[in-house]
């Protein structure tokens, strides 16, 4: 009697390898892209803290005898000199927002979406709250402008 030794994979085993393969890689970019969307949100809000806080720093040190505010817009964070927003002032800085499925929703009072802090004190009349939310993850974070002038990430 012959024994006969086969070398190699059929086409079925090759196929359900290739199945088994590509399930594990679909499982990881869908991972991948998840994790991603989370951070991209946490970045957004960290820039978003941080110019509101460089903001009300330089009011308090009086830098250039002035006082400085943000404007919060859909895709972008702009730092700008002066009591009121131009967006034709050459010295305004962008800080652009990283994720394009990132929802703002700016709620401030007296309406606006500008935070401008008073010199010496670095109080501010546009106290409220800044929401950012990933619509691809569903998550959200929250960002707390005090009347003091002090900045929360919740």
């Amino acid at each position: 009697m012959k024994l006969s030794l086969k070398k190699g994979f059929n086409l079925v085993e090759l196929l359900i390898i290739i199945a088994v393969l590509s399930l594990i890689a679909f499982g990881s970019v869908s991972v991948f892209i998840n994790f991603r969307n989370q951070q991209g949100l946490d970045k957004d809000t960290e820039t978003i803290v941080e110019i509101l806080q460089q903001a009300r720093s330089q009011t308090l040190t009086s830098q250039n005898d002035s006082q400085y505010g943000v404007h919060i817009s859909a895709t972008k964070i702009t730092l700008f000199t002066g009591s009121s927003y131009s967006s034709s002032d050459l010295s305004n800085k962008d800080y652009p927002l990283t994720l394009s499925d990132t929802v703002l929703n700016v709620s401030l009072s007296g309406g606006g979406n500008e935070v401008i802090f008073q010199r010496l004190s670095g109080e501010t009349s546009q106290s409220g709250t800044i929401t950012l939310a990933s619509s691809a993850t569903g998550e959200s974070k929250t960002i707390k402008i005090y009347k003091t002038g002090l900045i929360e990430s919740l």
